[in-house]
């Protein structure tokens, strides 16, 4: 009798579930009706306001049961058109509707493409005012068995996962502000329940995601001296937004060492770790094998099954884009010389990477917990890229983080009631951001420029790339690799749209190159300058013989903190304005020119951390840093508002927030090394 009883009550429970879903859907279309003239119920009979639900029946059914079928046919199309064969199947279905249903009317496909998106902003609104969330519907329920029919075979249901959250380049410090301001409430509430602790942990140098992400998945950085460095024996530019040269140090480090990542999933990486499981990650795609995506196209499929989400991925990014372009107009309007210029193009490049990756990586994640993943890691790669041009502690900026902590929750609440296992979740950033201003435009020449003017002979090459397109280098050659396999002219010219957008969108971050013996790579406020004349590192001995007026310009400069070069006997020089520092030894000629950096870290920190860059074979032949100004902000190489990459306030003290039963862990995790060894000691043996 009461195994009865409870069965009733779930039975009640699932229709009541159902029937207000239904509710909701039919109120949405009936206020999608009201609002757009081309869509309307035709009042023929007294009883025309039950339409509504009607067509959200039928609406149901064909998302139930035709849309599924469709979507697999359509995969491949799916995939690299990023879902916009999805936004044009969900309004042919809701355009066929009126063929059924005589009394409702859509009176074209636009319209029928126009009145989707705002049936979805609709439902969207009213489900959050009823609490009614994605949990509860039935496409919700019917794309978790996808998942769980795709679960790998080997994954082990009984011990314990990990999720691994990384939100780019938030410092500590801009974390505590954007909770104080409300951004984060989910977090916040997690921090204060007091079953999560959170701490500060040094970033090492070069403080960028390439070089962190490798330390973190495999206990080394070795090598990997800034954004962008340059290769002189090969003559060979590197950066890290190339998928080759990511995929070259995520082969060099997994021929050497094992990766945390071995057995699960990454999302949204610029390195893959070695993960079993790659998506929408940048190394992985220089692979054109279809055979190795496999796990990227089942999920892009799950992803289409629902009728909404996607749809609700374009609101979200044109919100976004409409925030850029308020922000940007309200810059303008403030400045007569705006220090940076957020085009359209920037605009959209934004939502795309801020409201897309977002909406994508959170479902990515959710899937593979249902799924039973031993190790997820995933990052969020938005509030990096817009404090980049708004400044790290902007309101712009901050604001992003609000969308990722309501993620951040729907995920929580994925754990709690769809995973087989329990998760432990850990959410950390890689690096944190300064406020800057460019060196640019403050002085009015670029550093390659300057270090040009003072060259007697020979050009500068220099590789402005941002590290943003790395992501939308990402999305083409995902396309790329499936116009190969499959060949359509869909795929085609989906392809070349993007890549149009992509090509303008570089011609505003591009300068021109010229030939020469010098090549200078920002990374931030930090930057390498390599004299190619010869493919072994050069001795300062030998620079001040040959570049004297140059070596003693760039140590004098006011936009340069600091300059490391390498003497005859192997003794790193800091050189600054008032002194010099041998960095191996520790003597001090004059003021120390690490002083001004030391505020808030570690002296000795830093020195092990200046002397292990400066030690990698591929550094550069002069090392520099730009110097901190008196109001604390610092001189960035490129044109930014949020710099990373050297020294210089808060960009080297990322954070880490992890589960308060792991105990020790305030001593532990101090770089990025001790946070691969913390990991590795949480993972199943």
């Amino acid at each position: 009798m009461q195994r009865l009883s409870f069965r009733f009550r779930v039975i009640r429970d699932l229709v009541l579930r159902y029937t207000v879903v239904w509710v909701a859907d039919a109120v949405s279309i009936a206020v999608t009706a009201f609002l757009l003239p081309g869509i309307y119920f035709l009042r023929e009979d007294r009883f025309w306001y039950l339409h509504p639900f009607t067509v959200a029946l039928l609406l149901g059914l064909l998302n139930a049961l035709v849309r599924p079928v469709l979507i697999i046919l359509l995969l491949p199309i799916t995939f690299v058109t990023l879902g916009l064969a999805t936004l044009a199947l969900n309004a042919a279905l809701f355009y066929f509707i009126p063929v059924v249903v005589d009394t409702f009317v859509i009176e074209s496909f636009g319209g029928a493409v126009v009145g989707l998106l705002v049936l979805t902003l609709v439902n969207t609104l009213l489900g959050n005012l009823i609490k009614l969330g994605d949990d509860y519907s039935f496409y919700s329920t019917l794309m978790n068995k996808f998942s769980t029919l795709t679960r790998p075979r080997e994954v082990d249901l009984h011990n314990r996962g990990l999720l691994i959250l990384q939100i780019d380049g938030l410092a500590y410090g801009s974390f505590k502000r954007a909770i104080k301001r409300g951004k984060m409430p989910f977090l916040n509430s997690l921090l204060k329940r007091r079953r999560h602790v959170i701490r500060k942990w040094f970033s090492g140098l070069p403080s960028q995601t390439s070089a962190v992400q490798t330390g973190i998945f495999y206990g080394s950085s070795y090598d990997v001296p800034g954004f962008r460095w340059y290769n002189k024996r090969e003559g060979k530019m590197i950066v890290s937004s190339s998928a080759s040269d990511l995929r070259a140090i995520d082969e060099r480090m997994g021929s050497e060492r094992q990766s945390i990542l071995e057995s699960g999933t990454c999302i949204s990486t610029l390195v893959h770790g070695n993960a079993n499981k790659k998506i929408l990650t940048a190394s992985a795609l220089s692979n054109k094998d279809i055979k190795h995506h496999r796990g990227e196209l089942e999920d892009f499929a799950i992803f289409s099954l629902h009728p909404y989400l996607y749809t609700r991925t374009i609101l979200f990014m044109l919100w976004d884009f409409l925030v850029d372009r308020f922000e940007a107009g309200i810059e303008f309007m403030k400045s007569k010389k705006p220090r940076l210029v957020r085009s359209v193009i920037f605009s959209l490049h934004r939502a795309i990477g801020n409201a897309c990756f977002r909406e994508m990586t959170s479902f990515f994640v959710r899937e593979d917990i249902v799924r039973g993943i031993p190790i997820i890691f995933a990052n969020f790669i938005g509030y990096d890229m817009v404090a980049h041009y708004a400044g790290p502690d902007s309101r712009n900026a901050l604001s992003t983080l609000t969308g990722i902590d309501r993620r951040f929750k729907h995920i929580s609440r994925t754990i709690r009631k769809k995973a087989r296992k329990h998760f432990d979740m850990i959410i950390l950033s890689d690096h944190g951001q300064t406020r800057c201003v460019s060196f640019s435009g403050l002085y009015g020449k670029s550093l390659e420029k300057v270090i040009q003017d003072k060259l007697e002979h020979g050009q500068v090459r220099h590789l402005p790339r941002t590290g943003e397109l790395a992501y939308f280098d990402t999305l083409l050659r995902e396309m790329r690799m499936v116009e190969d396999a499959y060949g359509t002219i869909p795929i085609r010219r989906g392809r070349r749209t993007l890549e149009r957008l992509h090509a303008r969108i570089k011609e505003e971050v591009t300068e021109e190159k010229a030939a020469g013996g010098v090549v200078v790579c920002p990374s931030g406020n930090l930057a390498h300058v390599y004299f190619t004349e010869v493919p072994e590192r050069l001795r300062v001995d030998y620079l001040m013989e040959k570049y004297a007026t140059l070596i003693e310009y760039l140590v004098s400069h006011p936009g340069i903190g600091f300059l490391i070069a390498t003497n005859s006997e192997g003794e790193l020089l800091m050189m600054g304005k008032g002194g010099m520092r041998k960095l191996r030894s520790g003597e001090i000629d004059g003021e120390d020119p690490l002083a001004p950096y030391t505020s808030g870290h570690d002296p000795q920190q830093l020195v092990d951390a200046l002397v292990q860059m400066s030690s990698y074979p591929s550094a550069g032949d002069l090392i520099l840093n730009g110097t901190i100004l008196p109001d604390r902000t610092v001189v960035s190489f490129e044109n930014q508002r949020g710099t990373h990459g050297g020294l210089g306030g808060q960009q080297t003290e990322p954070f880490i927030i992890y589960p308060r039963r792991f105990r020790g862990t305030k001593d532990q995790v101090q770089n990025p090394v001790d946070v691969h060894n913390f990991i590795k000691e949480l993972l199943p043996s």
